[in-house]
This record gives structure tokens, sequence and C-alpha cells, in this order.
């Protein structure tokens, strides 16, 4: 903690130096009369980009005195009814001139004084700031009808597998935000939350590779976090709602199980209305729907011992799942002035979330002997509620402002899961299987976050805060085992030893600095430091024995932020951040979670976090219609988490579960747990490039390429592992007449090899297309997911206890059609008494 307070103090101190300053005086008169202009705005801009440095306005004898670090300056006098003034050329402030005389400024009387004018300008896919992305995908018609998954699908660098898993640069260790918040305290696991947010109600994705002390430093590389749309700022009653309807073609074949459903459909609706006044607003939205998807695998699975096969499966497996999700938020905003607001709303969010699968499985080395049908239904309800309450408080300096957020989350799961194995033949008595599962998960969580931005007269800025993360989970788990007996009688029991009920808690309490600002005129540094302190503990109430966790830990994760801006059209910008993966909760709970297709996962209670160091150099360049940027970056780790698989039975348990009960009925399932490693280097180039091919026609391509690499351990046989990986993204997109829009996007994920398995490459194409009606108050779009149906996955696993094979399809093309209305489209007026006088308060500096 010492050391935070002496960083502290340090960015003072240097902040200090780095504004050595000068002032630039002047007076501001009529242009007609000469009379003496009292209350006009003055301010003194960046040349490279018209920021603002400093501001003032003038007295009541016309004069103003601004302040600037020495340096280069444009100077900017305006004023109601008058035209906008500009100093000839540029103001240099110097050791030697630390003070100028700008003379007497006349101000010519407007000619005309012009109604309001509202300008709308098309945003551009991409934006580039200092520390990170921001991606808008508001006007995305690929995702249109879909959810926050087909989103995030569509981000350059950013990818979502079968299972869920999100990833970024080819790195799952990714922390993912929902407006600035941890996804937990939205919905259940990350994949069920993706699937309930509509797209329709993402507004950008902010992609940060390196993020500064300001943001948690979880996630290896980096962060995503999800804008959702907000109300608008407009009087009276506006709104939008949105109805989309679709299915998968089920173009599967011959051989499709009669137990499940052939059609799977989709449906969505939003709504969002908001009442604003001059005073205060109020939002209202909801949102549901029910997403159906399916997918087929085949899988070869021949299992070793002693290096000979005992076991050889071929799988053929058909699944659906169908999620289903409900949502309403309602709010309000007080504005007690033009600088102080308070916000307060409730969120109420449910889903139930239904996967079932049917597995036929072929035995090739008993000749049919233990051929079997296995059935999995798996069924998850959730409900959550958040509360939140933010406060807002601005100050007449520009920038300066204080904000305070507080939000808390219950989360309640049930889930009931059952997999059956029905063997022909003599078999089937001694190798019949059912197994239920029955969870009970609770998940109170607590946010608070208080942050301070000051700026300084030089244009420099210091931003300081507390984050503090409190969770405390239960979850309940509980197994039941059906068999036969000697007699062929049917039994039901209790399965204790693998029934677990965890116990968690986790506090992370985090104080941050940064300050930042010009170093020259072209140089911008940023400096920060995050301070933090952690608490991780859990036991499993049901079995006293295991290893609790139990782990204390204060650290320090500095960043850094440099860019140099060589011309008004190209910059070079050079980060480094520390950045820790802290367990979940799943990850170490030793609960036994049971898959199709004789699965294990379970939790590692003695998993410790890993540390990166994370260094990045990009540079941007704008010629005409084409804009390039190129990202080469490296990230190297220590204490690597590592997702470890072994065919389960006494001596691999003794050797890679330990803390995990045996259990004799897993033997020969794939089992996959969490191991520390040594230490990881990884490093990639990512290129993206954005195109105005005509004025109607944007084209964006990125590639990524990466290289992992895993220092040898003892788990490894003391080797290294080295992995090459390659993807790219683009979209296409067509503004064409008559209120006509289309869009076509693809991806490419070439072949790869993990810590134990060759993934194979996979590709798709999305189309989609838009027609604004009624005087572009409403939109009819028609997308189609996975075109030509190619989308898949599949890989190849080769250790000494396995040789396994997985070719995966999933149920595609899909078509959705969606409908869009807008209230009040075009009728919007705005705040303007608020509004002026806000600026007329924020003008007194």
């Amino acid at each position: 903690m010492k050391r935070f307070f002496s960083f502290c103090m340090v960015l003072f101190a240097v902040t200090g130096v780095l504004c050595a300053q000068g002032r630039v005086t002047g007076v501001v008169v009529d242009g007609q009369g000469g009379q003496p202009v009292e209350y006009a705005s003055v301010a003194l801009l960046r040349p490279q980009d018209s920021s603002l440095v400093d501001g003032a306005v003038t007295s009541a004898n016309g004069r103003f005195s601004v302040k600037a670090p020495y340096g280069s300056y444009l100077l900017r006098v305006s004023f109601m009814g008058y035209d906008t003034y500009f100093h000839p050329g540029q103001l240099t402030l110097s050791a030697r001139q630390s003070t100028l005389q700008a003379g007497t400024i006349r101000l010519s009387v407007a000619a005309t004084v012009m109604q309001e004018v509202v300008v709308s300008a098309e945003r551009t896919m991409m934006e580039y700031q200092l520390d990170k992305r921001v991606v808008n995908v508001d006007r995305n018609l690929v995702a249109s009808g879909g959810t926050a998954t087909d989103v995030l699908q569509n981000v350059p660098s950013v990818a979502i597998d079968n299972d869920g898993n999100v990833s970024l640069r080819g790195s799952t260790n990714v922390k993912v935000l929902v407006n600035g918040r941890p996804y937990e305290l939205m919905g259940n696991d990350l994949e069920s939350l993706l699937e309930q947010i509509p797209a329709s109600s993402v507004e950008n994705v902010e992609v940060i590779t390196n993020p500064s002390a300001k943001y948690d430093p979880e996630g290896m590389s980096g962060i995503i976090n999800l804008k959702l749309k907000e109300s608008t700022a407009a009087l009276g009653l506006n709104g939008v709602v949105t109805l989309n309807a679709g299915t998968p073609l089920a173009f599967l074949g011959s051989g499709y199980p009669d137990e499940l459903p052939a059609l799977l459909p989709t449906t969505m609706a939003t709504v969002n209305l908001n009442y604003t006044t001059e005073r205060y607003n109020l939002f209202f939205s909801a949102d549901g729907g029910v997403r159906g998807r399916g997918h087929r695998a085949e899988t070869d699975v021949e299992r070793l011992r002693n290096g000979a096969a005992w076991s050889h499966d071929s799988l053929r497996q058909y699944s659906v799942s169908r999620n289903t999700m409900a949502s309403i938020k309602a709010g309000g905003e007080y504005y007690f002035s033009p600088r102080t607001t308070l916000l307060a709303s409730y969120q109420l969010r449910g889903g139930l979330r239904s996967r079932t699968s049917q597995i036929n499985a072929a035995d090739l080395f008993g000749a049919g002997y233990m051929d079997y049908r296995q059935m999995d239904t798996n069924d998850n309800r959730n409900v959550n509620h958040t509360f939140n309450v933010s406060f807002t408080q601005k100050f007449d300096t520009p920038d300066r402002l204080l904000t305070a957020n507080a939000a808390f989350s219950m989360r309640h799961v049930h889930g009931t899961g059952r997999q059956e194995q029905e063997y022909q033949g003599a078999a089937s008595w001694d190798n019949y299987y059912l197994r239920e599962t029955r969870t009970e998960n609770k998940h109170p969580e607590l946010n608070l976050q208080v942050n301070y931005t000051h700026p300084f007269p030089c244009g420099w800025k210091l931003e300081t805060g507390y984050e503090g993360r409190m969770l405390w989970p239960d979850q309940d788990a509980r197994y039941y085992r059906t068999v036969y007996d000697s007699t062929h009688a049917r039994y039901t029991f209790f399965e204790e030893s693998s029934s677990t009920h965890f116990d968690y808690t986790q506090y992370v309490h985090a104080l941050f600095a940064t300050v930042g600002g010009s170093l020259t005129e072209r140089l911008t540094l940023q400096a920060g430091l995050r301070g933090e302190y952690a608490v991780t503990e859990g036991r499993d109430v049901n079995h006293p024995a295991t290893d609790a966790v139990d782990k204390h830990y204060w650290q320090l994760y500095p960043t850094l932020h440099l860019s140099y801006n060589i011309s008004p059209k190209q910059s070079v910008q050079l980060s480094y951040s520390r950045r820790v993966r802290r367990p979940r909760m799943w990850d170490l709970n030793p609960y036994v979670n049971v898959r199709e297709g004789q699965e294990l996962s379970f939790g590692n209670p003695g998993l410790d976090p890993e540390y990166t160091n994370a260094f990045e150099l990009s540079h941007n360049l704008s010629l005409g219609g084409f804009n390039f940027f190129t990202s080469a970056y490296v990230r190297q780790t220590n204490n690597m988490m590592t997702r470890y698989g072994f065919v389960w039975d006494s001596s691999s348990r003794d050797r890679f579960a330990w803390w995990i009960p045996y259990n004799a009925a897993y033997d020969g399932y794939w089992g996959s747990t969490w191991q520390n490693l040594n230490k990881g280097l990884n490093y990639g180039l990512e290129l993206i490039v954005d195109w105005q091919i005509a004025s109607w026609w944007k084209f964006n391509v990125s590639v990524n390429l990466y290289e992992s690499m895993i220092e040898g351990t003892p788990l490894l046989d003391n080797q290294d592992k080295n992995a090459f990986m390659a993807s790219g993204k683009f979209n296409s997109f067509m503004t064409l007449p008559q209120g006509w829009t289309i869009q076509l996007s693809g991806q490419y994920w070439a072949p790869y090899l993990d810590l134990q398995t060759e993934m194979y490459a996979s590709y798709w194409l999305d189309l989609a297309v838009k027609k604004d009606i009624w005087q572009k108050r409403a939109s009819v779009n028609l997308r189609l997911g996975d075109l030509l149906a190619t989308g898949g996955w599949g890989h190849e696993t080769h250790t000494d206890q396995l040789n396994r094979t997985m070719h995966s399809r999933r149920i595609s093309p899909t078509v959705t059609l969606g409908f869009t209305y807008k209230i009040n489209n075009g009728l919007k007026q705005r705040r303007e008494a608020f509004e002026a006088e806000e600026d007329e308060s924020e003008s007194a500096y």
C-alpha cells in the first residue's frame, strides 16, 4: 500500500514539472461599436486535433487570460450573435516568451441567426483510441435477430467456440464486461448471458488489448466491453420496437433421430422506451424470446493402456438446444442541476436453457458387444435481480468529474440433468448407466466503484479511484445413480462421493491512479498503477477432508501507454501492462461435471493465479479511403493456468487429479482439469484494414497471426509445446438507393495445434439485407446465417492414453426475418433550455 501512495505522489510531482506553463492575454470588443464583450468564450486548442487545453470567459471589460504548457496553440473566441473568431497563425509559448498579448480582438456580428440543424454522420465501423478500439455494431445486419453471441462473432480478433468460450487473439484468457461491469452481475455463465442479450440492444464493443490501470487487470489477452444502448436525450416519449423470427434449415440427411425436433425456431422481441423532461428521464425496456440451435458430430475414440488399445468406439451425435429468455429493466435519472445527476435502475432477468443430445455408439473393439445409445438432457433455470445506483458530479472546470456506482446482484440457478446409456444384448444388464444431477446455485455479488478525474491547466489529466468486488456464491450439486443388480432388479442410490456443496468467497479491493497528457506537440503519455488486495476462500462442505481454498495476496499492476503522431494521418502507439488471471469458482470447485460422449471436467482447489507481462506496438495509417491498423504483441506469462486432459483410471487420477475421490464408474472417460505450468510466451501480429471503396460501399478485413509456446514441465514430460494459429474476418457493407442495405461477412480459422489437440480449419459466410420503409420510421431485414452450411469445427487428440478425432457441424443455414419500428422517429426535440444552461455553466472555467 505504501508503494501505491508513493507512486501517486510521484505522479503529482511529475505532472507539476511537465505543466510548466505560460499564458495568453487580450481583450474582446464589439467589431462595430468597440464596446467590451462580456462573457465571451475564449479557448486555447491543440493544433493537431483541436482539443481544448484551457479556456476562460471575458470579464466586464472584455479582458481574458488563459494558461497552457509551453508549446504552440490555436486561439478561438466565440459569443452568441457573433461569428467565431480564430487568431491568425499559431501562438507559441516558451521559457523565453511565457506571456503573449493577443491584442484587441474585434468580433463581427453574425449576418443571420440560423435555426438548429441536426447533421447525422455515419460512424465508421472501427474507431481507434489511445488504449482501446471501439467497434460500432449498431448497424450490423448479419447479427440482426440474433444475440450478443452473433455480435461478438463479427468483431475482429474475437471468436466464440461451440462451448461458448470467448477468445481474443486466440486466447480464452479474456475479461468480458457489460457496460463496464463484470458479466457475472447480469447472468449465469457467460455463454447463457450472451444468448440472453438481443443483438439489437448492443451499441458498440470496446476491445482493450492492453488496458490501463483504470481497468481490472484480469484477463491476459485483454478486455471486451459490450456497451448496451442507453436512452436518448430527447424530450417526450420515444423508443424502438424490434421483432425477429427465424429457424435453422435442417439439412441433416438421413439418420436424424425421431426423438429430437427437426424444427428449431428462433424468435426475439425487444421494446425500449424512455420519457424525458428537462429535469428527469424515465426508461423502460423489455426483451424476450426463444433461440434454437442444433449440431451433429461424428467422433472416433480409441483408448490405450500400456501402448495397446483396450476400447475403440465410433460415435454419432445429434444435439439440439433451446434458450428461452426474458428480462425487464426500469429506472430513472434525475438532474439536480446541469452538473449533478443521480440514476437508479432495477433489472429482472430470467431464462430456461435446455439441451438434449443423442449418441449412437458402435463398439469397434468388441465387434458390437458394447454398442450403446446415450441420451442426455440438461435444463437450467435462472433468475437474476440487479440493482444499480449511479451518481455523477461535474465541476466548473471541463473534464473534472466525480462518479460513484453501486451494483448488487442476486442470481439463483436451478439445474437438472439426466444421462442414460442403454447397451445391446448381454451387455445391457452389467453396463447400464443412468446418472441424474440436481444443482442449486446462489450467487450474490456487490460491486462498488468511485472515480475522480482532475484535469490540469496544461492539458494533463489525473484519474484515480477505488473498485471493490465482493461475491459469495454457494453451489450444491447432488448425483444419483441407477443400476441393475445381479437379479436384474433396478435400483437408485445417492452418489455421496461425487456430490459436492461448494461454499466460496472472493473479495477484491483495488486503488488506482493514472496520469496522462502531451509531452510534446506529437507525443502523448499515460502512466498508471493499480494496487489490489484479493482474498479467495472455498471449501467442499460435503467433504471436509478435501483441500480447502485459502489464498490472500497483494499485487501491483503498472501500465504505460505512449502515442506519437507522425503526421495528422499516421501514428504509433507503444504500451505495457501487467495482467492477472484469477481462478474462477468453477476452476477451483472439485464438482465433477459429466458430459455427453463419456467426458468429465472438474476444478482444482490448489490452482493459483497466473501473471502476465503484456507488450504491444501498433501503427495506424490513413491513406485516402484506406485505414491500416497494424499491431505486434508479446505476452509473457508466469505460473500459467492450462487445461489438461487424460483418460480416467486409478493411476491417472493419482497423477493428475489426486484431490478428486476415485470412482470406478468413470474408468475410460476423458477427464480434464486445470493445472499450473511453469511459463508461457505468446506473440503475434494483427492487421485491420478499413476500405471506403465508394461512398456507398465499405469493406473491413482483419487478420491475426499468433504463436504460443509453453515451457516443458514434468506434466508435459519436460518437453516444450508450440502452437501456431491464423485467423481472418471480413465485412462488406453496401448502402444502396431506395433504402436498401446489404451486408456480407465471413470468417476463417486455419488449422492449429493446441496443448494436446490439433484443431481443424473452420469457415463460414453470413448474408443480410435490410429495407427502410415508412419514411425510415421502420425497417425490414432478412438474415441468412452460415449461408453455405460450412460452419463447423473438429479436432484430433493423440496421447499415450487416447486417440480421438471429431467432426462437428451446426444445423444451417439459419433464416431470420426481422422488423423494427421507431417511436417518434424524426419528432425529437433537444433539451435546449437545459443544455444551454449546462453550456453556460461549463464555460465559466
